[in-house]
């Protein structure tokens, strides 16, 4: 809903949101560990925001055990995985940010 005179965005994003970034990356790699946060009854936490907010895009890839699930895609493993890496090793501007 908005307000009567505001500005309204012409163009919108849906986000996921995920757990803050450690403080320090996991030792054995350097990579920041994150999880999709949720509400108390399971389901994500999520928002509607101006897609003008959106500063930038991240590399997340899955935390795999001794191997990856069969039932896993690329379509479907954002909804499947609990736990992710943070890819900061994407590009110069990304490894800045996180370290």
């Amino acid at each position: 809903m908005f307000l009567d005179g505001s500005e309204i965005p012409q163009h919108l994003a849906y986000i996921e949101w995920y757990s803050p970034l450690p403080d320090n990356p996991e030792p054995n790699h350097l990579l920041y560990k994150v999880s999709p946060q949720k509400e108390p009854d399971g389901t994500r936490v999520c928002s509607i925001i101006p897609l003008a907010n959106i500063r930038r895009s991240v590399h997340l890839f899955p935390k795999f055990g001794p191997f990856a699930p069969q039932e896993w895609t690329s379509s479907n493993v954002l909804d499947l995985c609990n736990t992710f890496f943070v890819n900061d090793f994407t590009d110069k501007h990304m490894y800045r940010i996180a370290c």
